[in-house]
Parts: C-alpha cells; sequence; structure tokens
C-alpha cells in the first residue's frame, strides 16, 4: 500500500461497512441514529408516549391529550483503536495486499469488540427466564416462553423476532430439529439456522460474544427497536512511525448504546444438561 493513495475517509467507510458485515449484536440493533458522533456526545432518540383512543358520544365535546416526551439519551461512552506497522523489508516479500489484510483482521476484532458491548446490556431486559438446565427436550418451550414474555409486553405479532444464541444453545436446538422435525439442508443457512428460523417469525443467530453469569450462557431474543447503538470510525490515519522503517495505521472506533425498549428485549440465562434420547 502506497501512501499516496490513502484516503482517510475511504479507509473509514469500508471499516465500518466491514464492521456491520462482521457484527451479529450491531447489526440486529437499531443503528439508523448519527453516525457523526464523536466520543462524549450524547445522542438524542426520539420518543412519544401512547395514544389514548376513547368512546365517541355525539354532541358531547373530545378530550385531547398533549404529548409525552419518551426521549432518551444515548452516551457515546466506548472508544477502542486499532494500530498496526508492516516494516519494509516484510512489504517487499508479502504477496497481495497486506495492508488491507490487516485492515480486514482489524475490523473484525472491532466486531467482536462491539457486540460484546452490546450483549453487556442484558441486565436491563424487561423479561429475564432462567433455566438450570436446557436440553433437546425442553429447549423449544423455553423458547417459546421467552416468546410469550414478549407479547404479553404487546410486542407487535408481526415484528421481526431474532433469537441470538451460543454454540452450546444451538446444539440442543439442532437436537430437537432431529427428535421432532425433519433434519435438512437448510438448517444452517444464509447466517441463521433455517428452519428454526422460520418457526413462529424468529431467525436465530450462532455467536461467540455472549455472556455469561455465573458459569450460564445469557440468550438474547429482541425485536431490532429494542437496543439502539450509534457508531463512528472518525479517526483513520496513516504514518510513518519515527523509530522505525515501516507504513503505520491506527484507527479509533467510538461507539455507544442503550436498551431503550425494554419490554422488546427478553434473555435466558441457561445451563445446559446431558442427553438422554440421543
Amino acid at each position: 500500500m502506497s501512501f499516496n493513495n490513502f484516503i482517510p475517509t475511504v479507509w473509514s467507510a469500508q471499516m465500518l461497512k466491514a464492521l456491520k458485515n462482521d457484527n451479529v449484536a450491531v447489526k440486529l440493533s437499531d443503528a439508523r441514529y448519527n453516525e457523526t458522533a464523536k466520543y462524549g456526545d450524547s445522542i438524542k432518540i426520539n420518543g412519544v408516549g401512547k395514544v389514548n383512543v376513547r368512546d365517541y358520544v355525539k354532541g358531547q365535546p373530545i378530550t385531547r391529550d398533549g404529548w409525552q416526551d419518551q426521549s432518551t439519551l444515548i452516551q457515546i461512552d466506548q472508544q477502542k483503536y486499532f494500530a498496526f506497522g508492516v516494516d519494509d523489508i516484510d512489504k517487499r516479500q508479502a504477496k497481495g495486499e497486506l495492508m488491507s489484510a490487516l485492515r480486514e483482521e482489524a475490523g473484525t476484532a472491532l466486531a467482536d469488540v462491539a457486540d460484546s458491548f452490546i450483549y453487556s446490556l442484558h441486565g436491563d431486559a424487561g423479561s429475564k427466564i432462567k433455566v438450570d438446565q436446557v436440553t433437546s427436550g425442553n429447549v423449544l418451550s423455553t423458547i417459546s416462553s421467552a416468546i410469550k414474555a414478549l407479547y404479553k409486553h404487546n410486542v407487535p405479532k408481526n415484528a421481526q423476532l431474532s433469537l441470538e444464541v451460543s454454540p452450546d444453545f444451538m446444539e440442543k436446538m439442532l437436537l430437537a430439529d432431529i427428535l421432532y422435525g425433519q433434519p435438512n439442508e437448510d438448517t444452517i443457512k444464509n447466517g441463521y439456522m433455517g428452519r428454526v428460523g422460520k418457526w413462529m417469525n424468529i431467525k436465530v443467530y450462532m455467536t461467540n460474544n455472549l455472556p455469561q453469569v455465573g458459569g450460564k450462557d445469557v440468550i438474547f431474543l429482541r425485536t431490532k427497536r429494542a437496543i439502539a447503538y450509534v457508531d463512528n470510525m472518525n479517526e483513520v490515519e496513516a504514518y510513518r512511525p519515527e523509530d522505525s522503517f515501516e507504513d503505520a495505521i491506527k484507527g479509533l472506533h467510538v461507539y455507544g448504546g442503550k436498551v431503550v425498549r425494554p419490554d422488546e428485549l427478553a434473555v435466558i440465562t441457561c445451563g445446559y444438561g446431558a442427553e438422554t434420547k440421543i
């Protein structure tokens, strides 16, 4: 890579695009807000209260409601950086675009960290379900309990629900599919588990970034509106370090997130039991 070809805004845009491709938690959050934010900023997310519906009586005056401001603020309080250099000798010996490959690796690492941040917000969920031992025999009823919790909180029935699971939880779902369904080649497809993903309008995503509490996995079920997220890659620089003969790149990723609709997020905290039927 020649610094003559380095355009910071292009690199920033490419890395943000790569982040959104690599993310699971961020991709499933409401990320439509201001992306020009800087560390320390507060982003206002507008919101209003519910509108009352009343009986109409002919000849009687109607009652007008004022509007309730239910806006919330997202603090841009996270900042993570990457920095790497490639020695001039290594560049000559390496084949291909070494700096571009390193950029991709940096993007993947930043995506994992951002996802872990989103999952750290699990304590603000409106519904919390605890299951000591999930097996292939009770995994579907466990998911159903979480779905019921969301619908009892008036989540729209046509809302797309996303279930984010650990590899262990995914295994129980796959075994349940074998026991109670018809396995097919679409079981894992397009980033989510196809057969279960089509069940009850849920798409299921597997990730290694989910947290644990007391040695138990924390599984997410939510709508896209449940968590709001704002990020920006506002500092990407190429430079020549004074103490070496190399090209170097450094970048700063700033972001923040918040559970803005707790009723649209349910978490399942669970351990796993041994299988006796399969």
